[in-house]
């Protein structure tokens, strides 16, 4: 009996010991990518997809883009996913159409800069925090400039753009829409 009591101590102490395994599981939500859907300017609720879309952020090299969800720098879908900064509230972003390897000589390009807020919210101790975003979220700040000027709503090639969704805690929805022909 004093045996059987022992062992069940030892097995106390060594469960007791156990902690859980500090692993964030792939499919916790993390910081979400802002979602833009592209559509026909003719005919706009046609969805339109974009051909050697090359999306760079500010301070990124022409080679080094946005990688679309293949690994490649070239968008040819109806959808495209940005990751904003978290450390600041305002991210800016190079949209090429046309884009090639190396040359621009065919490309028609658009500047994006996107305004928003940041709000942290706890995940897990293995995951940590997350930023969720709000388009809204400064006070006297338009959502997006447009090449530079805060009152377009079209640019080189894009004819229209529509905020959709202002807050940012998934990539279950569409945030943007974008008009071209």
């Amino acid at each position: 009996m004093k045996k059987i009591l022992c062992v069940l101590f030892i097995v106390g102490i060594v469960l007791a010991g156990c902690e859980k395994d500090d692993i964030c599981d792939p499919s916790t939500p993390t910081t979400p990518r802002l979602v833009i859907k592209f559509y026909d300017f003719n005919n706009p609720s046609v969805v339109k997809r974009m051909n050697n879309l090359k999306i760079v952020g500010e301070g990124m090299n022409y080679n080094n883009g946005v990688l679309n969800n293949n690994g490649s720098q070239f968008w040819n879908d109806t959808v495209a996913y940005i990751p904003l900064k978290i450390n600041e509230d305002v991210s800016k972003f190079r949209f090429i159409r046309f884009a090639q390897d190396t040359l621009l000589a065919n490309a028609t390009i658009d500047t994006l800069a996107f305004n928003y807020s940041r709000r942290d919210e706890y995940v897990s101790r293995a995951c940590g925090f997350k930023t969720n975003f709000d388009l809204f979220g400064i006070p006297n700040a338009s959502p997006f400039v447009l090449n530079n000027d805060d009152a377009a709503t079209s640019g080189n090639w894009i004819e229209n753009i529509e905020v959709i969704e202002p807050n940012l805690d998934n990539e279950n929805e569409t945030h943007i829409n974008i008009y071209f022909l």
